[in-house]
């Protein structure tokens, strides 16, 4: 199995998907698993692509994730960066294993506001070796960066 929570409605526990990804999984195939993911429903990501170049997600910038000063919420933007991490890992992950994140440092470089557009996140693995991978992400906002981040990720054989 890949990753995921357990759940009787995850696709990847009921078995739906194969067990790792694979060039014949089709990107419409992973874009219906992604949608399936509660918190990616709730915070409206949306998976544009998935391959051995990487990953890019979008979202948009909704009123009610913005925080005191008008602000997205810096925690709104880490949760699209990292899962932007995860699934550029994907491609390349062993069959038999899932990942965990184990450590990230995003840097926010200008805020990202309502009425600019949507953020986008792509994420470019540094580094997939047997145990651990890096990735880094740059989420930006009408052509421009607002934060950067580094991921690791730990890569554990599944049961």
């Amino acid at each position: 199995m890949v990753f995921g929570y357990r759940s009787a409605n995850n696709p990847i526990w009921r078995g739906d998907l194969p067990k790792r990804y694979i060039p014949g999984v089709t990107m419409r195939d992973l874009k219906s698993f992604f949608a399936g993911v509660p918190v990616n429903r709730t915070l409206g990501f949306t998976l544009v692509s998935c391959d051995a170049d990487g990953a890019e997600l979008t979202m948009p910038v909704r009123e009610k994730y913005l925080q005191e000063t008008g602000f997205l919420q810096g925690g709104i933007v880490s949760a699209l960066a990292d899962t932007a991490a995860a699934y550029a890992l994907l491609p390349g992950l062993r069959e038999g294993y899932g990942m965990t994140g184990v450590e990230f440092k995003i840097n926010f470089l200008r805020p990202a506001l309502p009425g600019r557009g949507d953020l986008t996140a792509r994420g470019k693995v540094v580094r997939q070796g047997r145990t651990i991978g890096v990735v880094q992400v740059e989420v930006e906002q009408g052509g421009r960066m607002t934060a950067l981040a580094t991921f690791t990720y730990m890569f554990f054989e599944r049961d």
